[in-house]
């Protein structure tokens, strides 16, 4: 999947939990994320179902190969969702690397 972030930076991520099978969910209802992750949102975040984790795709985390976008703001995550590189080139959002696990 990939947003588009405030100050129009655009992240792609993997819809899928890194190590395991479970799909994740953009949430972009903040009251939803409030009644079902008790987390206090101004912004959509990434959920993972399984874990109950809530990702902040504003912040940044820590991953295998350093810091990566989503950081864990709840639940027991190991780490935040695989990032895929995403370029810009006129109208074509393009993924052109997805990060190493």
């Amino acid at each position: 999947m990939v947003v588009k972030l405030p100050g129009g930076i655009y992240w792609g991520f993997s819809m899928r939990e890194p190590y395991g099978t479970c799909e994740l969910q953009y949430v972009s209802d903040v009251r939803v994320l409030a009644s079902n992750f008790q987390v206090a949102a101004t912004h959509p975040m990434l959920t993972d179902p399984c874990s109950h984790a809530v990702f902040d795709l504003t912040q940044y985390g820590s991953g295998p190969n350093g810091v990566i976008r989503g950081a864990i703001v709840k639940g027991g995550a190991i780490r935040p969702p695989i990032a895929i590189e995403i370029q810009v080139r006129g109208k074509e959002v393009v993924a052109t690397r997805i990060e190493r696990q």
